[in-house]
C-alpha cells in the first residue's frame, strides 16, 4: 500500500469536549516515570492525520499543536504507512514512543500493514480502535550501559534523576536543543547530539545523575511576544495614540 497523504499538528488531531481521542489506559501511563508517548493515528477520507501525545487528547493552545515533529519521526512514520518503514519502530522507539493507537474507523488495510512491517506487536482491539505496542522502545529518559542495555530514569514534568551504576549514556527522547543539563555527581556533563537526533550525555563513571532543561530562553521569548501584542493592542486604541495622531473627527 503505498501514496497515503499524511498531516501533523495544527492540522491533525484536534479534540473537541465530546470526542475524546486517547483511551484510559494510555492517559494513566502519563503518570508513570517512564512518560511513554503514544503516536495517536486517524483516517479522514484519503488522508492520514497524526499526533504524538504524552497521554492525553491534543487540545487547541497546548505545546503539541504547535511543536514541529522532528524529521527523522515524521519520515518514519510516512514509511509506516506506506508499508516500507523497516526501521519505523526503532526511530519511534527511540524518541519514547511506546504505543501507536489508531482510532475508528480503523482503515483495514493500514491495519494490516502494521501488522505485517515488523517492530510492532498488537496489544489490543476494541470499538474505539487497535493498539500496538511499539517493540524495544524507550522511556522518556533511560540509560544505555557499554552492552547496549537500557533501563528507564524516573522523570517528571520539570526533571529526572537516578543512579547509574556503570559508564554508559543518557538518551532524552525529546527534540534536540542546547538547553538540556546534566549533573554527574554535581558535576556538569557537556550534551551531545546521536545518529538519531536526540540529546545524550556520556557517562563516564557510575553516581547520582540530574537531568534538567533550561526553559529560560523559552520564557523569554514568549514574554517578549506579550509585550509586543499588549502594546499593539493599547496602540490600537484611542486613548494609546499620540493626540495629534488622532483624526480630527474624533476631536471633536
Amino acid at each position: 500500500m503505498t501514496g497515503w497523504a499524511v498531516s501533523v499538528g495544527a492540522n491533525s488531531l484536534v479534540s473537541t469536549d465530546n470526542d475524546q481521542v486517547i483511551p484510559a489506559f494510555i492517559s494513566d501511563l502519563a503518570t508513570t516515570n517512564e512518560r511513554p508517548k503514544t503516536l495517536v493515528v486517524r483516517k479522514n477520507q484519503e488522508q492520514l492525520k497524526y499526533f504524538i501525545t504524552r497521554g492525553s487528547d491534543l487540545l487547541l493552545g497546548e505545546p503539541d499543536v504547535s511543536s514541529k515533529t522532528p524529521e527523522i519521526v515524521h519520515t518514519s512514520i510516512v514509511d509506516l504507512f506506506n508499508g516500507v518503514g523497516v526501521s519505523s519502530s526503532q526511530i519511534l522507539g527511540f524518541y519514547g514512543i511506546q504505543y501507536v493507537f489508531m482510532k475508528d474507523p480503523a482503515d483495514p488495510a493500514l491495519v494490516r500493514t502494521i501488522d505485517g512491517i515488523g517492530g510492532f506487536t498488537r496489544s489490543s482491539a476494541t470499538k474505539d480502535g487497535v493498539i500496538w505496542k511499539v517493540n524495544n522502545s524507550h522511556a522518556r529518559v533511560s540509560f544505555q550501559n557499554v552492552k547496549g542495555q537500557h533501563f528507564p530514569i524516573n522523570s517528571n514534568d520539570i526533571s529526572a534523576n537516578g543512579y547509574v551504576s556503570s559508564s554508559g549514556t543518557i538518551i532524552i527522547a525529546e527534540s534536540f536543543d542546547k538547553s538540556w543539563r546534566l549533573l554527574l555527581n554535581g558535576v556538569a556533563v557537556p550534551l551531545e547530539q546521536n545518529e538519531f537526533g536526540l540529546p545524550v550525555f556520556k557517562i563516564a563513571q557510575p553516581g547520582e545523575v540530574l537531568i534538567t532543561h533550561d526553559g529560560t530562553a523559552r520564557r523569554g521569548w514568549i514574554s517578549l511576544q506579550l509585550i509586543v501584542i499588549i502594546s499593539v493592542i493599547i496602540l490600537a486604541l484611542p486613548a494609546g495614540r499620540r493626540r495629534k495622531e488622532v483624526p480630527l473627527e474624533e476631536l471633536l
